[in-house]
């Protein structure tokens, strides 16, 4: 015991110095609160400590991937040397070519895989293809300003089921965020699709989001379908100006469900969807109540309540519905 609490000491001791030594460095005029003191000395390391190949290294850290966005910008993934319940905290920094962290977001990512990821514009949804592009693309001008942007997904992990969006506007001596969007279905971009909708030079971020009602578990959600598209320096949500594109999403699901033998009820609450989106209300819930009968003995067999799911769905249909142009 005496051995262990002396090692203690040392490292703390040890660890005083180092901040100690930062602040004498710096000629400290900052903060001189503990914590504060530990993140510039955190944020000075990050800058001064590199290793050869010139990647900065962070304590109780272990590089996880390295993206190089350009000649001038890279990003690097870091991952926790700490897991619980496989789970590890993470940390994405894109550093300028003199290794100065430009842009840093906290992440969670898994004990063996990467949850944080760059959308790779050369891939399909966001990445890479076998047999695709060799050479991957994470930058982009995707809202017709002549500069680029690039996309950070973030995925939550477990039963939270879904990915966090920012959309970054890149510039080489600083990042600043234009979207943030929470709420995607899916690893990590497995709800988000990039595309040009509208004429002009700006592509709009179509996301899918998983809504869960009492009429089953997450599988059974229905989709629900967001636009954003880029206006005023930065990208909101603007469903309601694109009705031809979630016409023609109702028109491939309609045919599915006439298709199909045996269609989830996840469509039928996504077809619902789409109809209140379109202003059409009444017609989601007609829809609805006539074709959920055929899933009643499977809801009564989980020991959901199949008046309560008509009723859930209704409620979304509401919240979801616009006013008809």
């Amino acid at each position: 015991m005496m051995k262990k609490g002396e090692f203690l000491i040392s490292v703390a001791l040890a660890a005083l110095v180092m901040t100690l030594f930062i602040m004498a460095q710096q000629h400290w005029q900052g903060p001189t609160t503990f914590k504060a003191v530990a993140r510039h000395a955190e944020a000075y390391l990050l800058n001064h400590a590199k290793p050869a190949g010139g990647i900065p290294q962070i304590s109780g850290y272990n590089l996880a991937r390295i993206y190089n966005l350009n000649g001038d910008l890279r990003a690097v993934l870091y991952r926790s040397r700490v897991v619980t319940l496989g789970i590890a905290s993470g940390r994405l920094l894109i550093y300028n070519r003199a290794e100065q962290p430009l842009y840093r977001v906290d992440t969670l990512e898994g004990a063996r895989d990467n949850w944080t990821a760059i959308y790779d514009f050369a891939g399909r949804h966001g990445m890479p293809v076998a047999g695709g592009r060799p050479t991957p693309l994470f930058l982009r001008d995707i809202n017709g300003d002549g500069k680029t942007e690039m996309i950070i997904g973030q995925y939550s992990g477990g039963d939270r089921c879904c990915t966090t969006l920012t959309v970054l506007r890149v510039d080489l001596r600083s990042l600043n965020p234009i979207a943030r969007i929470h709420g995607l279905d899916g690893w990590p971009f497995d709800g988000l699709d990039v595309r040009r909708l509208a004429r002009g030079r700006a592509w709009q971020l179509i996301v899918h989001r998983p809504v869960t009602t009492s009429c089953g578990s997450r599988s059974d959600a229905a989709e629900v379908i967001s636009i954003y598209a880029y206006r005023n320096g930065a990208y909101a949500d603007q469903t309601d100006k694109f009705g031809n594109y979630l016409e023609g999403v109702l028109r491939e699901d309609l045919a599915r469900w006439a298709r199909e033998k045996s269609p989830p009820i996840s469509l039928l609450q996504s077809i619902a969807a789409l109809y209140a989106q379109l202003g059409q209300p009444n017609r989601a819930k007609k829809f609805f109540a006539q074709n959920l009968p055929r899933f009643i003995p499977e809801l009564e067999q989980q020991g959901l309540d199949p008046n309560a799911c008509l009723g859930d769905v209704d409620n979304l249909i509401e919240n979801l519905a616009q006013p008809p142009a």
